[in-house]
């Protein structure tokens, strides 16, 4: 049997023919790697436009979510004897002030301006004429002055309480009577009932109550640094009367 095998497989295969067929399995194989290149790169491709079309979508989806995102500020009002907290009112976006809250901010600044004008202590007194200096017209601020300087008014409240006496004001209510518009500006005019107290070590003195009317407005008038953080919003007192109340001591 094993002599009538074929001798072929002795044989050694020509140089030229081995040479041809090492080529062409080199093309076969550079066929191939190339197809397999080609195919990762459209995978690839499918990929990517796949996730822009996403992103897209997300970036629509974002745009058309705007308008109904808001930012809603609001004011929040603490008790100062229990510690709780509510809500007063909320400010409306892009600037505009609702009512009440505009309320609640007028009543803010028309306390701060009465307190620091009718209360007295001896170590806040140079604040508190430079605060009502800057929350005054230039009239009001003329007669603050006039009734606060000790040289010229017997009755100056330095001249009276000097460093052993405080003045404690506390008020009752605010209520608004009057609201105008004067050359573009919206003038209002409020009420302020309160009362206030001598205290001075070993002496009694009885509460009196006064009724003070202001006139007031915002202004956004030029103003230094330092005045514009204790006034940041230009309030100003345009006209200023007190009185005490009747039956009152």
């Amino acid at each position: 049997m094993t002599d009538m095998l074929p001798d072929t497989l002795d044989r050694p295969i020509p140089e030229k023919q081995f040479i041809k067929q090492y080529f062409k399995e080199a093309r076969g194989w550079d066929a191939e790697l190339s197809s397999r290149i080609k195919r990762s790169e459209q995978r690839a491709w499918r990929c990517v436009g796949l996730l822009a079309v996403i992103a897209l979508l997300q970036g629509v989806g974002l745009v058309a979510l705007l308008p109904l995102k808001s930012i809603e500020p609001f004011v929040i009002r603490v008790d100062n004897n229990t510690g709780l907290v509510d809500v007063v009112s909320t400010l409306a976006s892009h600037g505009q002030i609702k009512v009440k809250a505009q309320e609640v901010m007028d009543k803010y600044w028309l306390t701060q301006y009465l307190r620091h004008r009718e209360s007295y202590q001896w170590e806040a007194r140079a604040y508190d004429r430079n605060l009502i200096g800057i929350m005054s017209s230039e009239t009001v601020q003329l007669d603050y002055a006039a009734q606060t300087n000790p040289k010229t008014n017997p009755t100056a409240p330095i001249n009276q309480y000097g460093q052993s006496a405080q003045v404690r004001v506390h008020i009752q209510a605010i209520s608004f009577i009057g609201d105008e518009t004067i050359n573009g500006e919206q003038h209002k005019t409020a009420l302020i009932r309160y009362n206030k107290q001598i205290k001075r070590l070993g002496e009694h003195h009885p509460l009196t109550h006064w009724v003070a009317t202001l006139t007031f407005v915002y202004r956004n008038s030029p103003m230094k640094l330092e005045d514009r953080r204790l006034n940041p919003l230009g309030f100003q007192v345009l006209s200023y009367r007190n009185d005490q109340a009747t039956g009152g001591e």
